[in-house]
Order: structure tokens, then sequence, then C-alpha cells
């Protein structure tokens, strides 16, 4: 027979674990989550946005992971006047390659001014139209882009940081270059 003490004492084991156990199921025991440190990825030269196979091809370490996660929200800000948040994917689960991630954000900035150009009432004055020097007109379409075309827009860096929601972010350093004279 077990005896009453130890009867006591299994007892008193057994409510201290459904009260641990209650306790913990109700108190958050993990800390809050917090963003990761923002990386930068320089692209030494710039790459060109108007020619994605171009700009792979300058790429070092193209299939080296530079963005482990899968999803991600693209910003295209510049030269735009409502910026663009694109939702993007990489191919695979471990994350973007440089050379997936430098396609996709060529693609992305090419679907951008297609946009524009779609949506636009104030349609911007040709290339081949403007003298030399001239930049391109702001358009009225939904993202509002003014100032440079594709073709002379370059690629710098990416910088790229995991909010505290779990979202990744990535935004873009892009500069232009004068066109080339005709």
């Amino acid at each position: 027979m077990i005896s009453l003490p130890i009867m006591s004492f299994v007892v008193f084991v057994a409510l201290a674990i459904a009260a641990a156990w209650w306790w913990l199921s109700r108190v958050r025991v993990s800390p809050e989550p917090v963003a990761m440190m923002a990386t930068r990825i320089a692209f030494p030269g710039g790459l060109h946005l108007d020619n994605p196979d171009g700009a792979v091809s300058l790429l070092q370490k193209p299939d080296e992971i530079v963005i482990p996660f899968e999803h991600a929200i693209l910003v295209i800000d510049w030269p735009l006047t409502n910026p663009a948040r694109i939702a993007i994917t990489a191919p695979i689960t471990q994350g973007f390659t440089r050379r997936e991630l430098v396609k996709a954000i060529c693609e992305e900035y090419g679907n951008v001014y297609e946009a524009e150009e779609g949506t636009a009432h104030t349609k911007s004055v040709p290339l081949s139209d403007r003298a030399d020097g001239e930049k391109r007109g702001r358009t009225d379409g939904v993202y509002g882009i003014w100032g440079h075309d594709l073709s002379e827009l370059r690629l710098t860096a990416v910088r790229w940081t995991r909010r505290p929601e779990g979202t990744v972010e990535i935004e873009l350093h892009v500069e232009s270059e004068a066109r080339p004279k005709s």
C-alpha cells in the first residue's frame, strides 16, 4: 500500500505540473521577434535595369544565396512619385540567389515602366524625339515616373531587412547615368 505522505506528494506534484502547464499555455515565454539587421548587397559598377541578361553576365558568384527567405516585398521608389511595393517569390525555397534577385528586379522595373505607359494619359516623349540632354517628362500614370527612362537606370546596391512581423523588404539603390549621345 502507498502511504499517505507519498500519496500527498504525488498529488502535489500533479497539481504543480497542471498549474505550470496552465500558466505556460497562457503566458508568452518567447520574446517578441525583432527585425534582422539590414544587409547590403553591392553591385560594383552598377547593373543596367533594361538589360537583365547583360546584368546577370556581370555578376560575381551569381548562384550564391544572398537573401535566405523565399518571399519578399520589393520596394521600387525611384524615379517614381508613387512607390511600388511588389511581392516577389524566389524560385527555390532556400531563398534568392544573386542571379534570380537581379532578374526579378530588372523584370519588375520593366513591369512598372510598362504599367506607367499603359495607365498614363500624358505620355512621355519618345527618346528619339528628344533633344540631347532632355530628360523624360513626368507622366500621370499609376506610378508617376519622372526624369529618367529605364535605359538610364543602374542598380548599384540592394538592402534587405526582415521586419519584426516576419516580412522581408528589399530596398534598391538606383542611380541614373547620362544616356549616350545619338
